[in-house]
């Protein structure tokens, strides 16, 4: 079917208009502009007024385009545009909630995202968190209107512990969610993100296994494939080895961010991890990308793979309470945060006391930007 925008504009273009009348068009429409303000240059370095277009043939075009209705869209070529799709029930630029598959999951959606053509991030918290206090300690709502981002921060469901994400069930709800929202706010393929914290930096590396053929590049803190790290805490699964057995099914760049002083997930089980990605990676260069007395920042870049591995380790640790916290903390925690004490429904708290020489959020979205899909 050819929608009625189509119709007419091919009309237009076929029809041969007599000088005279191509005159008169342009003539007016010269008048108008002259009468709405100054000329402002166009893309291609021509000028118009108040965006309209100066020969016979592209007025034409215009004047069928304005006319089309709204079931046509302005014709075949026109852009989506954000529209609901599944639990994102509305897609004004806001801070939303939606529940999708019986998660609460916020999404923070910038004025520069309501036509479409933004990134998208999706940060999951770690144990006992939230998607709040997630945003605590990674500031990304406030960095989206500057990084055209959406930033999507579930929160799992309540287990004995506070909130625990399930990999068995939790994990295709997220990647359900995660759809939903980028199908309604039209977002950029080329740019959808993934990154979590402990738990979340577990279910990180698992969406990596399951679903690198829509994830651009991955950022998981402070999580490593460890069969027990705590008696009280529940087992860690990576279910992504970086191995034969299961691997990303395609090349990608990784930033993967531990603390040296980490007392819940040690230091020596994310290096485990780091080399068991070096070794997928395959051949590498190493090289620093930055250096303080509290980090180091390193890439390992595979030119054949056309991606990097980045390790970012710091010696950052949280505030010891007045009172000991039921487990050791320390430096399992984010730079830069501002989750720096107990608050109102969460005794444990993740963000690493000042000062520290990098803000995880802003490093985190440098590297995003840096590491599109290709």
């Amino acid at each position: 079917m050819v929608s009625g925008g189509t119709k007419r504009r091919a009309s237009a273009a076929n029809s041969a208009s007599p000088p005279w009348l191509v005159l008169a068009v342009c003539a007016h429409a010269l008048a108008c502009a002259a009468e709405s303000g100054p000329a402002e240059a166009t893309a291609d370095g021509a000028t118009s007024r108040t965006g309209l277009a100066v020969d016979g043939g592209a007025l034409l075009d215009a004047a069928a385009a304005s006319d089309a209705g709204p079931g046509d869209g302005g014709g075949a070529d026109a852009a989506p545009v954000p529209h609901p799709v599944g639990c994102a029930s509305t897609t004004t630029p806001a801070h939303h909630v939606f529940t999708c598959s019986g998660l609460s999951v916020e999404v923070e959606v910038p004025p520069a995202c309501s036509v479409g053509g933004c990134g998208l991030v999706l940060d999951v918290h770690g144990l006992t968190m939230d998607g709040n206090q997630e945003d605590r300690s990674t500031g990304l709502r406030a960095l989206a209107e500057a990084r055209k981002v959406i930033v999507v921060q579930p929160t799992a469901p309540t287990g004995l512990l506070g909130p625990s994400w399930n990999p068995s069930t939790d994990d295709d709800k997220v990647w359900a969610a995660v759809r939903d929202i980028r199908e309604a706010f039209v977002v950029d393929r080329r740019r959808v993100h993934v990154t979590g914290f402990s738990q979340g930096g577990a279910m990180t590396f698992r969406l990596l296994c399951a679903h690198a053929d829509e994830i651009a590049s991955a950022a998981p803190i402070a999580a490593a494939d460890a069969k027990s790290l705590d008696s009280n805490m529940p087992p860690f699964r990576l279910d992504c080895p970086f191995d034969a057995s299961r691997s990303p099914a395609r090349p990608l760049s990784i930033l993967h961010m531990h603390g040296t002083k980490d007392g819940l997930v040690p230091i020596a089980k994310g290096r485990q991890q780091r080399d068991a990605a070096l070794a997928w990676l395959g051949p590498h260069v190493e090289s620093t990308v930055s250096e303080s007395a509290t980090h180091k920042h390193r890439r390992f870049a595979s030119a054949a793979k056309g991606v990097v591995y980045e390790t970012l380790e710091h010696d950052g640790a949280i505030t010891p309470p007045a009172l000991p916290l039921p487990v050791a903390i320390a430096g399992h925690c984010f730079p830069g945060g501002t989750d720096l004490g107990p608050s109102p429904g969460h005794a444990l708290y993740f963000s690493c006391a000042a000062p520290m020489s990098f803000v995880w959020g802003e490093l985190l979205l440098d590297f995003f930007a840096a590491n599109p899909m290709p």
